[in-house]
């Protein structure tokens, strides 16, 4: 079996008219894909999007259809796909990245620290690095293939994607990404902001895509250590952001020498996540 696209952290294989097969892998990227894997995150990707999409389903439909390998075909039935295989839907995906932050961090801290506005969102003085926002907003991006994401205003975003699925999309995410802060706040975990993206289906109903609420697309941060003004201790990728962005600053290009001990922690953050999520170990 072939695959239909190989994307920065899932392949995927086409199956007929209407399903697909997800292959989360170990691949990493920061923008774009690196040269480097980190161990066991095609399976925490894997579980963690199936755990979320399970428990956000009464909000809205997603795609996945099933993880379990005896109900895909044989090709899949190995050992090395075992935990990393979600059988979907075939959708009509929407070309933008939808993100809701909750706090003042990364690149909305820094467009912030320069003109206080941020997707076209004004937000009020004086808010430091790491701040509570008072109330979560809504980000969208362009989803290029380089991996170079244009922030983008509502307006924008609506006439991307349509005003009633614009404002369907902004809604759930809202929902998911406050009943998911609460939710993770009593484990310990601030959910500093996270990206979904979205499809229609044959019947252009809207539904939930790709991956969810997993260290690839959100940001959590330890709420014993969290220290306003300040950057948190976190459990996703940001570790390897800092790295490559801080040389890249200094016209220095890492990506083909990224040191293991980093990649190593990464592989234990997204472990610890995990099981901070789910109450399970892999």
């Amino acid at each position: 079996m072939e695959k239909c696209y190989k994307g920065k952290a899932r392949d995927l294989y086409n199956l007929d008219n209407d399903t697909l097969v997800m292959v989360a892998t170990d691949r990493i990227s920061v923008h774009t894909s690196l040269p480097y894997n980190v161990k066991s995150k095609r399976i925490v990707l894997n579980k963690l999007s199936e755990f979320w999409f399970e428990k956000y389903k009464n909000i809205i439909q997603n795609h996945m259809i099933t993880t379990d390998l005896n109900e895909m075909p044989l090709f899949f039935r190995k050992e090395n796909f075992k935990n990393r295989c979600m059988k979907v839907k075939k959708l009509k995906m929407f070309r933008v990245e939808c993100i809701v932050r909750g706090y003042l961090a990364g690149s909305c801290y820094e467009k912030y620290a320069k003109n206080q506005t941020f997707c076209g969102i004004t937000l009020p003085e004086n808010l430091k690095l790491s701040q509570k926002l008072e109330q979560p907003i809504f980000t969208p991006t362009t989803k290029e293939d380089n991996g170079n994401d244009n922030e983008i205003t509502y307006l924008e975003f609506e006439s991307i994607v349509g005003k009633t699925y614009a404002k369907q999309i902004k809604d759930t995410c809202i929902a998911i990404y406050r009943d998911a802060h609460k939710f993770l706040l009593n484990k310990g975990i601030i959910l500093a902001d996270t990206k979904m993206e979205f499809g229609i289906d044959d019947n252009n109903q809207l539904v939930l895509a790709d991956e969810l609420l997993t260290p690839d697309c959100s940001r959590f941060w330890l709420k014993n250590s969290y220290q306003l003004g300040k950057e948190q201790t976190s459990f996703d990728r940001e570790e390897l952001k800092n790295y490559i962005e801080k040389n890249r600053w200094q016209g220095i290009d890492v990506t083909n020498n990224i040191p293991v001990e980093i990649l190593d922690r990464i592989h234990l953050k997204y472990l610890e996540i995990y099981k901070i999520i789910t109450n399970k170990e892999l």
